[in-house]
């Protein structure tokens, strides 16, 4: 039988055709959003039965997944929505679009708050939903997110009356906020009642305390990643609510239907009024002293979407701060009056743009444009009159302005690259141009003869570059691996400053109910936060690195263990230990006192370790669910030219930290939540003894002596203020809903057994002269308690 060589080729060519059909794969693209409102859903599952292939979505709702050619089923599941199954027939790349129907809470029904599978935790990244953050009692009865992060394992509040966090034995400057992307400088309130965050105009927050991917940088200690509403596409919303401290207000829904959205959000103290009023009604008297207080905080939002691919966000933030006080001495008609107000102002505003787009079914990308501003001002008038007509008025004033801020330009292009079934890269590049004032300092002073003028300094200008590749791969369904570089360069007077840092993170399951992980990450921070001790003033005055300060760098090194005790109980621990350069600290007898000039001379630039165990028992699913931990800890600094060069506890070194959380839902109406927390007292120093200057003969001015306060010191930070705890309840009752309309009443009480918690120590001195004549001090110490027992009452309304 004879063959032709025509056709033997032309068989070959067939079947390897007929193989690389075979064998040809396509991607399933798109994205998964909410049914109801059109909001894109992150992180929900995208499962592919038969391969078993999967991934989830990205910050944007993108998913993508790359099967063989032919039939498949589809599940896709999210987080409080019912699972969807679509059957699909590759034979080409396809873009399909998910939506997700919410699932319903009915009486009887089992409550579902956390259905996360144990091989997609990660320990050190916190995962927390806005409802959870509501769930969380808090002071004055209103949901804050900083308030509940303070709940986490190896997170601690600085202080009470402020919402600064110190992550695994860093400080707060050393926690890079992040609002869309966008750092936050200052996330404070006046009296620390609040956090700037609405949580209203929230979507969803994620806290990184180690295992830090590349695409974040510049500071040494944690990530918090918040991200804010898209904004109802298909019909208007909202809610309004009043408690004690605040009015808020929130309403989103489309500008064109399924095309174009907005969400804004608007909260202020209604509390200035009050005290207005008061003040009216209750200050007669000739000696008159006046105070009052004012917050705001605007969120906006606005989404388009161009095509399929194509979606561009707009998005602002607005929020400040006013603390007013006000003395006024009336003498008479004769001798004039004297009069001083004070204010201060506080506050931050961002605006940004973002374009995202699906360039190739497996390839996503996304641009941001952003200005930032922080700014910090202190305005002083005094006026003094003096004499009448008969004898000639003479008038004086002084007017004092101190004035610091930093502004930031950035533009930044991020890429995610989907290469297979649980593997993807994220690679980009961002250049922020900084602006600081460090201050500028006005003193006007007016009489007869004397007038003083501005001194204002220069600003300085810094420029911030950074490049980063980061691999997350699934090597197999036992390891997961993270790794990536981060190159970043800061520019400032001349002097340039690089670093390349590698980040690591791994997981190996040793069963379906066990997984160890491991992690590495090395950290740059560029700026230095100088601050005052003042719970009212929030002094906080940022500048950057110079050619003498050089960046804080640290290492942290991580290992732990997650066990899945049951389908909704979790056991994990995790032991850290990370040790800091370059971290500064103010010389002995020398504190910040809000000016910047010679900042450099005050410091010394040191080292620092940190070093800790967490543990923490969760039950994430059902009528009761809860949370447990506890943190042995241990947070030291060295420096050559304090504390004679010796280690000492950190400021916020606290050795056993205790948090205890339940939530009990009895039914559609009802649910309750109680908290307790327990922590080591803070650290400060107390000097050894004071030196009090020498009585005067023949002076009856007893009461301005002075106390010399370069005392002598023994140790920095050798005494413990006593320990930390509290308890905290709430209770929800929920009004009958009607569709989409309901309200809800919230009972809270802060502080239930009415701890007397220590906030800070002063000297009180007393003074009596003995029979003799002799002049006797006695002095001692008296403990200051910041907020004892608070109820508050809450009421919203959901439309």
């Amino acid at each position: 039988m004879r063959c032709e060589i025509p056709e033997i080729i032309g068989f070959i060519l067939s079947f390897c055709f007929a193989v690389s059909l075979s064998a040809q794969n396509y991607t399933v693209s798109g994205y998964i959003r909410d049914a109801k409102t059109k909001e894109v859903l992150i992180g929900s599952n995208i499962y592919e039965t038969e391969h078993k292939k999967g991934c989830t979505t990205n910050d944007y709702g993108f998913y993508s997944l790359t099967l063989p050619r032919g039939k498949g089923t589809v599940r896709c599941s999210s987080l409080g929505y019912a699972n969807m199954e679509i059957s699909i027939d590759l034979l080409k790349d396809t873009l399909i679009q998910v939506y997700l129907i919410p699932v319903s809470e009915e009486l009887g029904e089992v409550v579902i708050t956390n259905d996360t599978k144990l091989k997609d935790m990660r320990l050190g990244i916190i995962d927390m939903s806005v409802q959870q953050i509501k769930n969380t009692p808090a002071l004055l009865g209103e949901a804050d997110l900083m308030k509940s992060l303070q709940f986490v394992s190896g997170v601690q509040h600085t202080t009470e009356g402020k919402s600064d966090l110190s992550v695994r034995g860093g400080s707060p400057d050393q926690n890079l906020i992040l609002l869309d992307g966008i750092p936050v400088y200052n996330a404070n309130h006046v009296f620390g009642f609040l956090s700037v965050f609405n949580t209203d105009a929230l979507k969803k927050v994620t806290l990184y305390k180690s295992n830090f991917p590349a695409r974040f940088g510049g500071r040494l200690s944690s990530v918090i990643d918040i991200t804010t509403k898209d904004g109802n596409k298909d019909m208007f919303s909202g809610s309004a609510s009043i408690g004690l401290p605040t009015l808020k207000f929130n309403i989103e829904g489309p500008i064109v239907k399924d095309k174009t959205s907005f969400t804004f959000s608007a909260r202020r103290t209604y509390m200035d009024l009050l005290v207005d009023a008061a003040n009216k009604w209750f200050i007669k008297d000739n000696s008159e002293s006046k105070a009052n207080f004012f917050f705001h905080d605007l969120n906006a939002k606005v989404h388009h979407k161009i095509n399929d691919k194509t979606y561009v966000y707009l998005s602002a933030y607005n929020g400040n701060d006013k603390l007013k006080q006000a003395t006024a001495e009336i003498r008479d008609k004769e001798t004039g009056h004297n009069s001083s107000t004070e204010q201060w102002d506080w506050g931050n505003t961002i605006v940004s743009g973002k374009l995202s787009r699906i360039l190739l079914p497996n390839l996503f990308f996304k641009s941001t444009l952003t200005y930032n501003q922080y700014h910090y001002r202190v305005v002083t008038d005094d006026e003094y009159t003096n004499g009448n007509d008969s004898v000639g008025i003479q008038k004086a004033y002084r007017n004092f302005l101190f004035s610091s801020g930093i502004k930031d330009y950035s533009v930044s292009g991020d890429f995610e690259y989907f290469l297979s079934s649980g593997h993807n890269m994220k690679f980009g590049t961002a250049f922020t141009r900084h602006n600081f004032n460090p201050e500028v300092i006005s003193l006007k002073s007016q009489s007869d003869t004397l007038i003083v003028a501005d001194n204002t300094p220069k600003h300085t200008y810094s420029n911030e570059l950074a490049l980063y590749a980061e691999d997350d791969w699934d090597i197999s369904e036992k390891i997961r691996l993270n790794a990536g570089l981060r190159f970043s360069l800061f520019s400032v007077d001349g002097t340039n400053y690089t670093a390349i840092d590698p980040r690591m993170s791994l997981r190996f399951l040793l069963t379906d109910k066990i997984s160890l992980q491991t992690g590495y990450s090395l950290m740059q921070q560029y700026v230095h936060l100088l601050s005052s001790n003042s719970i009212i003033l929030q002094t906080d005055l940022w500048v950057p690195v110079t050619g003498r300060i050089k960046p804080m760098q640290s290492n942290q090194y991580s290992l732990g263990m997650l066990y899945e005790l049951s389908k909704s109980i979790f056991l994990s621990m995790e032991t850290y230990y990370k040790d800091m350069s370059n971290v500064i600290e103010y010389r002995d007898g020398i504190n910040y006192a809000g000016v910047s000039a010679g900042w450099e001379n005050k410091v010394e630039a040191g080292t620092g370790r940190a070093y800790g165990m967490e543990f923490s028992l969760e039950k994430r699913k059902g009528r009761i669910t809860g949370t447990a931990s506890y943190t042995l800890s241990k947070s030291e600094r060295k420096f050559d030219g304090i504390n004679f060069g010796e280690w000492f506890p950190a400021k916020y070194d606290r050795r056993h930290v205790i948090n205890l959380l339940l939530n009990y839902k009895l039914n559609e109406k009802f649910d309750f939540t109680a908290i307790w927390t327990y922590h080591s007292g803070n650290r400060i120093t107390l000097p050894l003894m004071t030196h009090v200057s020498p009585h005067v003969p023949d002076t009856d001015d007893l009461a301005n002596r002075q106390i010399d306060n370069l005392l002598e010191l023994d140790h920095r930070n050798n005494y413990q203020l006593s320990d930390y705890h509290r308890m905290d309840m709430s209770i929800n009752y929920t009004f009958r809903k009607k569709k989409n309309r309901y309200s809800m009443l919230n009972l809270s009480v802060y502080n239930v057994y009415n701890r007397m918690n220590p906030y800070k120590l002063i000297l009180e001195s007393d003074m009596h002269k003995k029979p003799d004549g002799e002049v006797v001090y006695t002095h001692r110490l008296k403990q200051i308690t910041l907020f004892p027992l608070i109820p508050s009452l809450s009421y919203t309304y959901h439309f």
